[in-house]
């Protein structure tokens, strides 16, 4: 049997192949109120433009507070950074007790020098008067 919607007439083919066709009753559409539809739509992208809006603020912050705060121990920090070019940055970095300076350009970071921490000693003798 093959069916063929066409208004409100279905033609169909019975057993024998002849065609039938019969009256099939389609329900209007009733009249209804589609400004409230509209209204719904559109607070409904409204809510999902603003969740998209605050999901991204979230992650930038995060990733934020991930990047200067670090995961893990604090064995490693950057205590200063200077740009010698547009391309190019020096950094110089302590680790476990030792202060590194390294060099970062577009094709590769290199150690320029390694320092040990010195602790610094005051001499306990006061001048005299």
């Amino acid at each position: 049997m093959y069916f063929w919607l066409a208004g409100k007439t279905v033609f169909s083919a019975d057993a024998n192949g002849d065609p039938i066709s019969q009256e099939l009753p389609i329900p209007e559409i009733p009249p209804g109120d589609y400004g409230s539809a509209i209204i719904k739509m559109f607070l409904t992208m409204f809510a999902l433009i603003a969740l998209l809006f605050v999901s991204y603020w979230f992650l930038r912050r995060l990733i934020q507070t991930r990047l200067k705060k670090g995961v893990g121990t604090d064995s490693i920090k950057i205590i200063e950074k200077r740009m010698i070019s547009p391309k190019s940055m020096l950094y110089l970095v302590e680790v476990e007790g030792q202060k590194v300076l390294l060099a970062e350009s577009q094709l590769e970071i290199r150690r320029l020098q390694t320092w040990r921490e010195i602790p610094i000693q005051f001499d306990e003798e006061s001048p005299q008067k």
